[in-house]
């Protein structure tokens, strides 16, 4: 079942490459980054092969951009304790008319254990990257997740919250996206466990170390 899972997400990852949607509203910012318009197919094959799932397309408005960063930061009661996934790829030959797709799953493979998949997908090409973690506990009474919905304008160098998942055991549990401020993070952070997914464009590609914190 896990090789089939596995598989299906190569399969997956490989669709979403040929289905960036094109920017024909107002340019603002250096880019902007919305969930992305899925086919039918596409989210048969998302449910298929992941537990929890966000994808969202960047329109480039800014030729100056270089390197695209995701990650993926996990914290507890309000603070960040590993950051899950975090890598970037090279945008050399992307030009602001160009699409880019982010992708982000989350699968459950048992024995305590959970998958993340990160997949970075432009015209040339795809970016992948995944981390085996623990889980957390399966005795919280709430799970919510949500995410960007239209587009929303950003710049480079600034680091944009795109999704968050949530544990917890509280009865009232608010999903923030426009997280611009460290205020705003520790609210948004304030859970017993959260992920927030995000991404960040620069002007110049550095190579980053991956920390897999298991």
């Amino acid at each position: 079942m896990l090789r089939f899972r596995s598989l299906a997400i190569m399969v997956y990852l490989s669709v979403f490459m040929l289905a960036a949607c094109t920017d024909t509203g107002e340019k603002k910012g250096d880019a902007a980054i919305a969930q992305a318009d899925l086919t039918d197919f596409e989210e048969q094959l998302m449910d298929l092969s992941n537990e929890t799932s966000f994808a969202y397309d960047i329109n480039l408005h800014n030729e100056k951009a270089r390197q695209l960063e995701v990650m993926v930061e996990h914290y507890e009661d309000g603070e960040k304790v590993n950051e899950v996934v975090h890598f970037a790829s090279d945008l050399k030959g992307t030009k602001p008319s160009d699409d880019l797709r982010v992708v982000f799953l989350r699968q459950m493979i048992g024995q305590g254990k959970e998958k993340w998949v990160a997949s970075i997908m432009t015209e040339n090409g795809r970016a992948s990257t995944e981390n085996i973690v623990k889980t957390p506990s399966d005795d919280y009474t709430s799970v919510s997740s949500g995410g960007v919905g239209s587009k929303i304008p950003f710049n480079i160098g600034e680091q944009k919250y795109a999704a968050t998942i949530k544990h917890t055991n509280k009865t009232s549990v608010t999903q923030r996206t426009n997280m611009e401020t460290e205020e705003a993070i520790k609210k948004a952070t304030d859970y017993e466990h959260v992920y927030l997914m995000s991404v960040q464009l620069n002007e110049q590609f550095e190579k980053l170390e991956e920390k897999n914190d298991k």
